[in-house]
């Protein structure tokens, strides 16, 4: 009987911590209730064209020890019909404070980016704090990553694409 009760103990406290850890919105979507009017959007190397290809992903990564750490599961852009947005189901935040990033793959999973934040005025850093706030009442605003700023995907270096294709071309060269 001790066993059953110390078992079911555990689990209902399991439970409660689990839900206890809070929830981090990861999204970009204009729709949320944002508490200022910044752009989040994703563009294209242009700078103007949002990405407009539900190929492409988006992942939220975290820096843990100097390493990045994936938080949730990847989730893909809407595509044309709204360019530049994804938007996520909440992830598990147990911190109120963390390093975050977000990382953007295309359609064949190759990374081509990892930020996402920038102070007004300054270029992107490979970061940002997100702060959970634990407002009383709860507002909407709490759980979303206000530190998030509006991403340029940087374009494809002439040198890598060189490698890539040279690398394809011994990979795949003929066979006498």
């Amino acid at each position: 009987m001790k066993k059953l009760i110390l078992t079911a103990t555990f689990l209902v406290a399991g439970v409660f911590s689990t839900m206890a850890q809070g929830e981090m919105d990861f999204s970009n979507a204009p729709w949320e209730a944002w508490p200022d009017a910044i752009d989040r959007l994703v563009y294209m190397p242009d700078g103007t064209t949002p990405v407009s290809d539900a190929s492409w992903s988006a992942r939220l990564v975290q820096n843990v020890g100097g390493a990045w750490q994936p938080v949730g599961d990847a989730v893909f852009f809407f595509g044309p019909d709204l360019p530049g947005i994804w938007a996520a189901d909440g992830v598990k935040r147990n911190p109120t404070v963390a390093t975050v990033a977000v990382e953007i793959y295309d359609g064949a999973g190759a990374m081509l980016y990892r930020g996402g934040g920038a102070d007004a005025g300054q270029a992107q850093r490979a970061s940002f704090q997100y702060t959970r706030a634990n407002s009383i009442p709860p507002s909407p605003t709490d759980t979303l990553p206000v530190g998030l700023r509006a991403i340029i995907v940087p374009e494809p270096s002439t040198i890598a694409l060189g490698v890539l294709g040279l690398g394809a071309l011994l990979l795949f060269r003929r066979r006498k």
